[in-house]
């Protein structure tokens, strides 16, 4: 019996080393500000309805759409990053915005979210058209109605992150985001950006 015990308490202090410690995740760093550049980018053209909606394209729009994808190509992956880690500390610290490093963590990535935004805001809304009367939406470039809802999403996490929501809550922007985000890196439409 003493010897059945003495395992039994061996294996729980072992446990005990290897479990896992919760510790406060350090801030994300702060994403520097994109500069667009130049290039010789132009938008793929080669798919329906894009062929036929060419002569609607206009050059402010394919500005838009070569600036959102240079910063797509340079900023998209690491902005992403710092949302899935701040929503996995989030997660582990049981959604309890006092704990440290928790408030701080969330107010760097909502304003990397913000700076992100603020730069495609006027580019998505350059590329995304409303059609009257019926309302339709649609963008006359591939993809440029993905970059619009990319920007949409990068919104509401931030606003999430500021009313300090629970990280189940802000999940459904996220894996939103992801989606529009990986369906333009997908697509190669920002290759050579």
């Amino acid at each position: 019996m003493f010897r059945w015990t003495g395992w039994v308490a061996a294996l729980l202090a072992g446990l005990v080393v290897v479990a896992p410690v919760s510790h406060a995740e350090p801030a994300a760093p702060t994403l520097p500000v994109f500069t667009p550049h130049p290039s010789d980018w132009q938008p793929d053209y080669t798919l329906f309805p894009y062929n036929l909606w060419q002569i609607r394209v206009t050059p402010e729009q394919i500005t838009a759409q070569r600036e959102s994808c240079q910063w797509i190509n340079a900023q998209y992956g690491e902005l992403m990053g710092q949302v899935y880690g701040f929503q996995r500390f989030l997660g582990d610290q049981r959604d309890e915005w006092s704990r440290p490093g928790v408030t701080e963590a969330g107010d760097t990535v909502a304003a990397n979210l913000d700076q992100s935004a603020a730069f495609l805001d006027p580019r998505a809304h350059t590329l995304f058209i409303v059609n009257y009367p019926d309302q339709s939406e649609y963008s006359p470039l591939f993809h440029g109605d993905s970059i619009y809802r990319l920007w949409y999403q990068f919104t509401q996490i931030s606003d999430k992150i500021k009313q300090r929501m629970p990280s189940g809550q802000i999940n459904a922007n996220i894996a939103t985001a992801n989606v529009y985000g990986t369906v333009i890196r997908d697509s190669g439409v920002c290759a050579g950006a």
